[in-house]
């Protein structure tokens, strides 16, 4: 499996616990501070997430862009060959 899903997918964990935890602090009713710390921490997974998720797809993008400028400027003004290093003269 790619690094470029395994992140998003321990992200996606990390949300799933956090509203999962959130859910079942729904139903116990806890105090005012720990009710806010865990409405706090869902969102925050949420919003991590996103993040997350728009930067491993946004860079995938990118990288797939390049590629294909790379080749388009290729075809235009033809594929350059490996500049060969100076030779040193005597």
């Amino acid at each position: 499996m790619k690094a470029r899903w395994i992140i998003p997918t321990v992200a996606g964990l990390i949300v799933i616990a956090a509203w999962t935890a959130m859910g079942i602090g729904y139903f116990y009713r806890p105090s005012t501070p720990i009710w806010i710390g865990l409405v706090t921490a869902a969102a925050l997974s949420l919003e991590g997430f996103l993040w997350v998720a728009a930067g491993v797809f946004g860079w995938g993008f990118l990288a797939k862009r390049r590629a294909a400028l790379g080749r388009f400027k290729d075809r235009l003004f033809g594929k350059r060959d490996a500049e060969t290093p100076p030779t040193a003269q005597s």
